[in-house]
C-alpha cells in the first residue's frame, strides 16, 4: 500500500539555506541549492538507510528523492520495511528537469494545475493505473484544495486500492506543491483513511510539516 499509493502521485508529477543554515543537521541538494530537511518531532527522517533506498527505487525515473520520514512506531521497523505495512509517512521530492529551473509564483500555479488534472481526469488517470501493476485503484476523489502558506498549494485526496485478492486499502493524502529557493519541490503526507477523523489528522499533521520545512529553508 506503501508503494502505492506514491507511485500514484509520483507518477502524476512527473512529466539548508537562509538564516538557520547554520544550524540544520540534514541538508540535501536539489540540482545547486541546498535543502534543509527539518526535524519533526515523532518522526524520522530515513532516507539514507538502505531499505528505504529500495522503497524508493521505483520514484527515482523521474526525480530525485530528498526526504523520507517515518513515524516512531514504524521506524523501529525500518529493517524490514519492505516487508510490512506501514500507512503514516512522508516524503520530499522533485523532477530531475526542473532541478535548476527558477520557478516563480506563475510556475506554482502552473504545476499544481497539472497535478490535478493528472490526478483527476480521465486518461491522466488512466496512464498512471497503467503503471500499478497488478493493484487496482478507484479514481481519486478531491477532497478539499486551499493553501496553508502564500507559496505552497495543497490538495487532500481520498484513494481506494485493491490488492490482487481483492482486500481493499482506503487513504488520505495531502499532495502538496512547494516553492521554495525559487524551486518546486513535492511534499506528499499519508496516512490510513478512518473517517473525518482522519482527514483531521492529517490536515494538523501536514500543516505542522509544511510550516517545519519553510522555516528551515
Amino acid at each position: 500500500m506503501k508503494r502505492t499509493v506514491g507511485i500514484l502521485l509520483m507518477l502524476a508529477l512527473a512529466g539548508c539555506g537562509g538564516r538557520q543554515a547554520t544550524k540544520c543537521s540534514n541538508t540535501v541538494f536539489y540540482g545547486y541549492v541546498s535543502i534543509c530537511l527539518p526535524k519533526v518531532k515523532g518522526m524520522n527522517e530515513c532516507m539514507s538507510h538502505e531499505s528505504v533506498q529500495r522503497i524508493v527505487q521505483p520514484y527515482l525515473a523521474s526525480g530525485p528523492v530528498l526526504g523520507y520520514y517515518l513515524n516512531n512506531e514504524t521506524y523501529k521497523k525500518v529493517d524490514s520495511l519492505g516487508m510490512i505495512t506501514y500507512d503514516t509517512y512522508f516524503m520530499v521530492y522533485g523532477e530531475y528537469q526542473y532541478e535548476n529551473y527558477a520557478a516563480t509564483d506563475n510556475d506554482l500555479e502552473i504545476k499544481t494545475a497539472g497535478l490535478e488534472k493528472s490526478l483527476f481526469d480521465k486518461e491522466g488517470f488512466a496512464r498512471i493505473e497503467e503503471n500499478m501493476g497488478s493493484v487496482k485503484a478507484e479514481k481519486p476523489v478531491l477532497l478539499e484544495k486551499y493553501s496553508p502558506r502564500p507559496n505552497v498549494r495543497t490538495m487532500l485526496i481520498l484513494m481506494k486500492y485493491y490488492d490482487d485478492t481483492g482486500v481493499e486499502t482506503s487513504v488520505v493524502s495531502a499532495a502538496n506543491v512547494i516553492l521554495v529557493k525559487q524551486r518546486l519541490l513535492n511534499l506528499a503526507y499519508y496516512v490510513a483513511y478512518s473517517g473525518g477523523k482522519s482527514i483531521d489528522d492529517l490536515k494538523q499533521k501536514n500543516e505542522t510539516v509544511v510550516n517545519a520545512f519553510l522555516d528551515a529553508n
